[in-house]
């Protein structure tokens, strides 16, 4: 059966209910952490057999079956090997949110945020660009958007960056793009012009800010937020795509951590620009703040994570959303745990209690 398919069986909410009340959500949620375990550890075992000396892997296995930790992050994101064991305990491993995320989020809530078209129809009230997805679209509107401004092609429902390639208006065989986009299911967006300040640290992308809320319909709060800036020739900045990432903090809206990327390596300034990263400012901040809890108490996501663009206009722009913001963006670049504080929040908001 066609994948697209079986995901809008179950965004279904009845579906998803049924199967919620039959214990599937669990039993997934555990599988997950059952195969991920053995990946780790088989990815683990080759860096240490082809020599790696951080730590070692009698060490990381124990991390992993204590704490849930990739090698990246047990050698490079957190430096695992050189904690000790309560040290460790402050951190959130990527793999133990997913388990909170397939275990209590609901099938439909996941899909408004995974299926991009969805979610820019949702929220549009924050998106200002002309986007198309090219399957429900004519060719003749399709044409007038790729001829006049630059776009950006994505797949409709993937994540990390993957499948997205940029076209230049009126560069293009229209009918041959067109037929590419509708039998691979492509949303087109029309590119937004970034702000002078970030697109000043790489212009080849759009550099975008992840800011992570906890919610419930009520109230919502900023849990944590980054910078994230592409490199090289890249048109994407998404960290797990060779991206850079900085802290920034969300008191004041200004970077307080050098820049990172998940392999460990750190960049005082940014390795393309050359622009010194601690300490720059954030545009309207306070904006995007106000934006991004109006947009959490929308959705009964208790913990989402918004990839926003100030546009050169000074608006704030939705890029996507996350339903499963990854949390080692959180942690690296200042190697600060973030485990107690999270989870105290998730059970404010929601009522859930992890242990």
């Amino acid at each position: 059966m066609d994948r697209f398919i079986i995901r809008k069986i179950l965004d279904s909410p009845i579906v998803g209910s049924f199967l919620s009340l039959m214990g599937f959500k669990r039993l997934w949620a555990e599988y997950r952490i059952y195969s991920a375990k053995k990946r780790f550890l088989a990815e683990a075992k080759k860096e240490y057999e082809k020599g790696s000396t951080l730590g070692s892997f009698e060490d990381y296995k124990q991390a992993v079956e204590k704490h849930l930790v990739s090698y990246n992050e047990y050698a490079h994101q957190y430096e695992f090997y050189k904690l000790s064991e309560d040290e460790r305990g402050e951190f959130v491993s990527r793999r133990m949110m997913d388990y909170f995320y397939r275990r209590y989020i609901p099938f439909e809530v996941n899909s408004i945020f995974r299926v991009k078209p969805k979610f820019l129809t949702i929220f549009n009230k924050f998106i200002h660009r002309q986007w198309l997805f090219v399957p429900d679209t004519s060719f003749e509107k399709f044409k007038q958007l790729v001829v006049n401004y630059d776009c950006i092609v994505k797949p409709c429902d993937e994540s990390l960056g993957k499948g997205i390639f940029k076209v230049y208006k009126g560069k293009t065989d229209c009918k041959e793009l067109y037929d590419y986009c509708v039998k691979n299911r492509l949303l087109v967006e029309e590119c937004v012009d970034s702000c002078e300040e970030l697109k000043a640290l790489h212009p080849e992308s759009l550099n975008t800010i992840r800011v992570v809320t906890v919610s419930n319909k009520d109230k919502a709060v900023v849990f944590g937020s980054i910078l994230r800036m592409g490199v090289g020739n890249s048109i994407v900045d998404n960290a797990h795509f060779g991206g850079v990432f900085a802290q920034i903090n969300i008191k004041e809206g200004i970077i307080e951590s050098d820049g990172v990327d998940v392999d460990g390596h750190t960049y005082t300034h940014h390795p393309d620009s050359g622009i010194k990263l601690k300490g720059l400012r954030i545009p309207h901040w306070d904006s995007i703040v106000a934006t991004c809890c109006e947009a959490a108490k929308m959705t009964l996501n208790t913990v989402s994570g918004w990839d926003v663009a100030i546009n050169s206009n000074g608006g704030i722009e939705f890029i996507e959303g996350n339903a499963s913001p990854d949390f080692d963006l959180m942690q690296s670049p200042l190697k600060v745990g973030v485990k107690k504080r999270l989870f105290s929040l998730i059970k404010e908001y929601s009522g859930v209690c992890i242990k």
